[in-house]
This record gives structure tokens, sequence and C-alpha cells, in this order.
């Protein structure tokens, strides 16, 4: 059948369907999850970030902290921070997603860095 490309989000009492690239950062709160778009933040139909991570890891979506997952093709600038923490800033926005020290290697090798 394929690989979904295709992700649900939820706003209000509409039911938006985005390509997984049009989707920017994707951060857990509790058992939800939302979606940052360049059409604004969305409640994901699926609930737990480790399904989402499961499903869109191979669509360029990477694991950097325990909430978030960033789209690499969507990050414009990282910063170093004391103690190995990094943070990414996402394009268009100015979105900034902090990396956990314990993935801050994988993220740097995964944006060629």
């Amino acid at each position: 059948m394929g690989e979904t490309r295709r992700v649900v989000g939820i706003k209000g009492n509409r039911q938006v369907l985005f390509d997984i690239a049009e989707v920017i950062v994707a951060e857990a709160v509790g058992r939800a999850v939302w979606l940052r778009t360049d059409l604004g933040r969305f409640r994901c139909a699926t609930d737990g970030i480790d399904k989402i991570d499961d499903k869109y890891a191979s669509c360029g979506f990477v694991r950097v902290h325990r909430s978030y997952l960033v789209n690499l093709n969507r990050v414009r600038e990282v910063t170093r921070k004391d103690g190995g923490e990094l943070e990414l800033t996402v394009a268009n926005y100015g979105w900034v997603v902090p990396v956990s020290r314990r993935r801050a290697k994988f993220v740097t090798e995964a944006l060629g860095l």
C-alpha cells in the first residue's frame, strides 16, 4: 500500500488533511500532539508522539526531545547552548525547538553538521 504521507489535524469542528511535508513541528502536550504547520497550530487526530514518530520517521522527521518531532527539511538554524544542548530554529517562523543533550549528536549528524 505504500508509505502514509497524510496526517489529520483538528481545529474546532474541522478536520484538515495535510501532506506530512507541510508539518513543521509536532509537539506532545500530555497524550495530545499538536502540529505546527504553515496554516497554524492543529491538534493531531492521532494521540501519542511515539505513534507519530514511528509513522513519519521515514518522511524526514526526527525526535529531538521527548516532547518534539521536527521536520529536518524546515530547520533554518542551529544554536549551541551551554551544557551541550542545542536549539533548532525553524524556517519562516522563528520557532525555537529544544534538542535534548542525549539526542544532540544524532540531530547534528542528521542535519549533516
